[in-house]
């Protein structure tokens, strides 16, 4: 009996520990509740206007895919936060696979790929769900580039396709180039890689 009492006592602690550990819901918070969201590289990745009205907008859902910056190509994807029951997992791994990344040069580090985040959120709108999509350096100083490219915006049809909404010229909306103080001629990089089929 004593056994038994010691086994239920360490199962409840430990799922207690889990219950606890778990990241709450974003369900219901805004960007600036998050607070994690580097929202200086959002800020430079959609228009002004829409950004405010981010601000105030409450996120249904979000799902966080790390991955290593391999070349321009993100390799290594996994998630590391999913929520509302991993739904949109699939949709924030094909948007990693799709991202491109160019021009992180550093002298410290020139032959290491850099650690990337890509943030998926999931907003409700009148026409049905909406998602957004960036990227970015998860390493010291990586907000603090200076980010130059496109989020990408789709939303979600009755028949269950996703319906990307065009944003300003940039990578074909799908990466960013990204200068740290460096003068390189932003035209070619724009240029790296050819469009990506749908």
């Amino acid at each position: 009996m004593k056994m038994f009492l010691i086994l239920l006592t360490a199962v409840t602690l430990l799922l207690s520990f889990s219950a606890n550990g778990a990241p709450p819901s974003a369900k219901g918070r805004t960007i600036s509740d998050l607070q994690v969201i580097p929202t200086r590289v959002l800020q430079r990745s959609i228009s002004r206007k829409f950004y405010k009205t981010l601000l105030i907008s409450p996120v249904d859902g979000w799902v966080i895919v790390r991955a290593n910056l391999s070349g321009t190509r993100l390799s290594g994807s996994r998630i590391i936060r999913s929520d509302m029951g991993g739904a949109y997992d699939a949709l924030a791994l094909q948007r990693a696979k799709e991202v491109l990344i160019s021009a992180n040069y550093t002298t410290d580090r020139p032959n290491l790929g850099s650690s990337i985040l890509l943030h998926l959120l999931i907003y409700k709108i009148a026409d049905g769900t909406m998602a957004l999509s960036f990227a970015h350096l998860d390493e010291p100083g990586g907000d603090q580039a200076d980010y130059y490219g496109c989020a990408r915006l789709a939303v979600l049809k009755a028949d269950g396709s996703w319906t990307e909404i065009k944003g300003p010229e940039g990578l074909e909306g799908k990466g960013w180039v990204i200068r740290r103080g460096m003068k390189q001629n932003l035209e070619a990089t724009l240029k790296m890689e050819p469009k990506i089929p749908h």
